[in-house]
């Protein structure tokens, strides 16, 4: 069954189940009656507005409408278990893109995707290494970031050039999956960053550059979820080598970091020097030790000295002085949601699935809609003071 009969096969049973007439459900969206009725005869499709708009009329989650079209998604699968990424997840992870792209559809927020140029790099030698890091320089600049500063929020930088970060929580019985990327024809790229509990904030961030690197690197040897690499252990993938390698760079530039270091007296450093440093580029204990190394900063004997006291502290598993404010994973689509809900573009059951909200929570959160929207009207037909 194709995307069209499946749509419309899905519209003649909501139709049905609400007891509505082709003309009623055509002026509902917008439409003439034709027209909606070519959509119930497989002849064309629904725009992303028009099918929101159904899922007011009809009280159903964007979802209702979709095919289940994971052909047309390219997940990079990073795993040393595969089947880490079961059929349940993997379709959680799917409906959260397409929700997220209905709602860009629905608050008119659709721009052109911008991604970085590719680079295809699959080997770890020295002078693959060496082009990471100036991948890594280009793309602080291109972002806006520079090479004197941190990052900041990583998210909205990378929403800002169409790139999607999206949340998940899960914690399988071997092991915790740090993230995933995925492409889509239809829907664009995102990644997948898991935010159950026990991964820290550092490694939060420290994964959406990883994944972001695999998107520069490796984007087009995306064949689906059967695509692993080894991500632990002495056999590391070079694939892993790369991102990982991406990552501190986009995160701790050497030229900041040789400056900040001289800053905190540079010479030998110790444990309250890392601390310091981790703090500031909002990267890991254990990061902060491997990036001074690698760049030269400290000695090798300072490194070895560092790395004992990291594994004797547990400090590979538990982040000491961890970030405590969390991402903020969900700003944007808060404002699209608000959009599309004063356009009238969003049924309250899509904005509960978007969003995650129980009925309660979606109450208050409409009720204070309502009230910002009653000051705003009432602020705007208020007497303009006379001077």
């Amino acid at each position: 069954m194709n995307i069209q009969e499946y749509i419309a096969e899905r519209l003649f049973a909501a139709r049905a189940e609400a007891g509505l007439s082709a003309v009623a459900v055509a002026d509902a969206i917008g439409v003439v009656r034709q027209t909606y009725s070519k959509f119930e005869q497989a002849q064309g499709v629904p725009t992303v507005t028009q099918l929101i708009a159904l899922c007011k009329l009809y009280n159903k989650p964007i979802g209702y409408f979709y095919d289940s079209d994971e052909g047309t998604f390219r997940f990079a699968m990073r795993a040393d278990h595969p089947d880490m990424l079961d059929s349940k997840l993997r379709n959680a992870l799917i409906s959260k893109l397409q929700h997220i792209h209905a709602i860009e559809e629905a608050a008119d927020a659709r721009q052109p995707e911008d991604l970085p140029n590719s680079l295809p790099i699959f080997t770890a030698k020295e002078e693959d290494l060496l082009r990471v890091e100036d991948k890594a320089a280009e793309e602080r600049r291109r972002l806006g970031v520079g090479d004197a500063t941190c990052v900041g929020d990583i998210v909205a930088l990378l929403e800002s050039f169409d790139i999607r970060v999206i949340p998940f929580s899960h914690q399988a019985e071997e092991g915790l999956v740090s993230g995933f990327s995925a492409f889509s024809d239809k829907y664009g790229t995102a990644i997948y960053v898991n935010n159950h509990p026990s991964v820290s904030v550092e490694r939060q961030i420290f994964s959406i550059c990883h994944e972001y690197a695999h998107i520069i690197f490796h984007r087009d040897d995306y064949t689906g979820p059967a695509k692993t690499y080894k991500t632990r252990g002495k056999s590391v993938s070079p694939e892993e080598k790369v991102a990982n390698h991406f990552a501190a760079c986009f995160l701790i530039p050497e030229h900041a970091l040789r400056k900040q270091f001289l800053m905190q007296g540079g010479g030998w450093a110790y444990e309250e020097t890392v601390m310091r440093l981790k703090s500031i580029y909002r990267v890991s204990f254990a990061c902060m030790v491997d990036r001074l190394s690698k760049c030269r900063l400290i000695s090798p004997k300072n490194a070895a000295w560092l790395w004992s006291i990291t594994q004797q502290k547990g400090w590979n598993r538990q982040e000491p002085k961890p970030i405590r404010d969390p991402l903020s994973y969900k700003e944007r689509l808060l404002v699209l949601s608000r959009k599309a809900w004063e356009a009238g573009t969003a049924s309250e059951s899509f904005l509960a699935d978007l969003l995650e909200l129980n009925r309660k929570e979606l109450s208050v959160l409409l009720e204070k809609w309502y009230a910002d929207q009653e000051a705003g009207e009432d602020a705007f037909s208020m007497p303009q003071m006379r001077h």
